[in-house]
């Protein structure tokens, strides 16, 4: 999924560093985005991420019997994490749903938006259900950090501060959703593409006296690690079992069949999983690759599935699978990271 080739020069031309998708990586050095975000604001372009609309008249219970969330609770202008499984509770998709006047809007965060619509094709039969990608379409923006409400008040004109997680608000073709990506507070914003670049110049003239500047993903990769949320294709993929990956704010026990229920309804009978994700600090300051081994007293406890310095921890914030019996806040481990080897303790459990 690639940000248009005309975001991108727009983006070029702000100095910003691309990576192969085109997404920007950094406008400044990533360490002072990093601190815009904890201490101001930082806008920061996402349309990487994949965006699909959902249509027809049955498209809440075609979908509540696919997803593992309650879609039958959505009320109009609310949110809801849910998540897409296999028959065998693996996690094919980790997707946020956002309910319009007639349609659901559908996040699909690193999962690309056209396989998620491949899968969910295949159960269509007589519904009356309708699945457009509009990844293309729209142009996903993010503002992160404590004044992020002042900036969409400034720049936007609009009062987003009441709302809560995932709820949204519809500004003209353009839709402002209460979404923390950070553990800082935020907002994206999904509207149109010819909308996109004077609304994002918008928030750089108009957003400089309250500390607003351009972000990339490497400051917001810092800022997710610390904040533990998960990212799909990094932390969880389609080999993870759900209730590995937590999921909490994803799983309803009390709807009715879907997709892989017959597993998570098994495995929460039996009340635990073999391996759990977790939040863990690292004290290093050197890299650490993904799939590095934790150990304890010459056992294997698990691995590292993500990691990035944090200047503000002064150490390394990652997240990764520990063992069933390390799975517990407080738990010290090491990482091994080639020859070396670092001291480690579990801070959360996803």
């Amino acid at each position: 999924m690639n940000v248009s080739h005309r975001s991108a020069v727009y983006h070029e031309e702000l100095g910003a560093r691309l990576e192969p998708g085109k997404s920007p990586l950094s406008y400044s050095d990533p360490e002072e985005e990093y601190w815009t975000v904890k201490r101001t604001v930082g806008l920061a372009d996402i349309s990487h991420v994949g965006r699909l609309r959902i249509t027809g008249k049955d498209r809440v219970p075609f979908l509540n019997g696919l997803l593992t969330n309650d879609v039958s609770q959505l009320k109009e202008n609310g949110g809801q994490r849910s998540a897409l499984l296999n028959s065998k509770a693996r996690v094919l998709a980790d997707l946020h749903l956002y309910a319009q006047t007639d349609s659901l809007l559908i996040d699909t965060g690193e999962s690309p938006a056209s396989h998620v619509k491949e899968i969910l094709d295949r159960f269509i039969i007589t519904e009356d259900v309708q699945i457009i990608d509009v990844t293309f379409d729209l142009v996903q923006m993010t503002v992160q950090g404590p004044k992020s409400s002042e900036a969409i008040k400034q720049v936007l004109g609009a009062e987003a501060h009441g709302l809560k997680q995932f709820e949204q608000k519809a500004l003209g073709p353009s839709t402002i959703i209460a979404r923390d990506r950070t553990g800082q507070s935020g907002y994206d914003m999904i509207l149109p593409v010819l909308e996109a670049e004077p609304v994002w110049q918008g928030f750089l003239l108009n957003g400089g006296e309250i500390g607003l500047n351009p972000v990339g993903s490497r400051a917001l990769e810092i800022l997710r690690l610390e904040a533990g949320y998960p990212k799909y294709a990094a932390d969880i993929d389609e080999n993870t079992i759900v209730l590995e990956a937590g999921f909490k704010d994803a799983l309803n026990f009390n709807k009715g069949c879907y997709l892989g229920q017959e597993v998570v309804a098994r495995a929460t009978h039996i009340g635990r999983v073999n391996k759990q994700l977790v939040g863990l600090e690292v004290e290093t300051k050197n890299s650490i690759p993904p799939r590095s081994k934790l150990m304890s007293d010459g056992r294997e406890a698990g691995f590292i599935t993500s990691a990035a310095f944090s200047p503000g921890l002064g150490k390394v914030a990652s997240l990764g699978y520990a063992n069933r019996e390390f799975a517990k806040e407080g738990t010290k481990v090491n990482a091994q990271s080639g020859e070396s080897s670092f001291s480690a303790v579990v801070t959360k459990i996803v």
